[in-house]
């Protein structure tokens, strides 16, 4: 091997292990959102911590190296899930900011999954709710209230996708219309002004679906999108190079998920 091909190699394995996958996994109902995105890098066997919000984490139940947060309140408009929320995020970024220091403690776990966008944004609303007393009908929330959750959602999920860690957020999609074209589009189901820009904050954004083939339900990745999918991208695979689409998530065969996208280009790691 030359001394090209030598740095080359190990150029290759340094981004392997450095690069902390940033994703968006969005489909339906059943599409495997939730299973697929606990296929994260285990770094130094560390686990995966899931923030269950939408009260799905069934689906990963005694799964080893994934230890599973529930956050609920049995009151649906009480704001102390939101509360809940962000103390997780201040004390994971407790825990990086420790990390750095010379005789602290490694950062805990090799990646963090949010599964549930519309959860969040609903935790997030009923927080903002409390900040005016003046509602719409029915005591829906008004015009005042969607820019304060705006705002939340926009601080939290930012501070949480820069962690030094994997981070997943799972969603739903939606139908929107167009106006530039007339016709029907395809974003993440969240508050309007965010639906544009929310795919924009991940390098990796994926639509999640199945299909039924001779008995056995096959989970599958659309990693690049265009028409009314078209949000839907893959820095990962760059010129479109390195897999085709739709990729197929084979939960019988290791490695699976972004650990077989990681291989496909990066190559093994030694």
């Amino acid at each position: 091997m030359s001394l090209l091909e030598q740095t080359i190699s190990a150029e290759k394995l340094s981004v392997n292990k450095d690069l902390f996958i940033k994703a968006f996994l969005a489909g339906p109902t059943g599409s495997g959102k939730t299973l697929s995105s606990t296929t994260l890098p285990r770094k130094d066997n560390k686990p995966l911590l899931l923030i269950d919000l939408d009260g799905r984490s069934e689906t990963v139940a005694g799964e080893p190296g994934i230890e599973i947060l529930k956050l609920y309140d049995e009151n649906p408009e009480s704001p102390r899930a939101w509360d809940s929320v962000e103390k997780i995020r201040k004390e994971l970024w407790s825990l990086a900011r420790a990390a750095k220091k010379p005789d602290g403690a490694p950062f805990p776990y090799s990646g963090i999954i949010e599964d549930g966008l519309s959860m969040l944004a609903q935790l997030a609303m009923n927080s903002a709710l409390l900040l005016d007393s003046k509602r719409g009908l029915g005591g829906a929330p008004a015009q005042q209230h969607w820019l304060p959750q705006i705002h939340y959602i926009k601080k939290h999920v930012n501070a949480m996708r820069n962690l030094p860690c994997h981070y997943v957020l799972t969603g739903h999609l939606e139908l929107v219309n167009d106006e530039d074209t007339g016709g029907l589009k395809i974003l993440p189901k969240v508050t309007r002004s965010l639906r544009t820009e929310l795919p924009s904050w991940f390098n990796e954004s994926y639509y999640c679906h199945r299909d039924k083939i001779k008995d056995k339900i096959v989970y599958y990745w659309t990693t690049g999108g265009t028409g009314k999918y078209e949000f839907f991208k893959s820095a990962l695979n760059t010129k479109g190079k390195y897999w085709t689409d739709p990729f197929t998530v084979d939960f019988d065969h290791l490695p699976v998920g972004f650990q077989k996208l990681l291989e496909l280009r990066f190559g093994k790691e030694e």
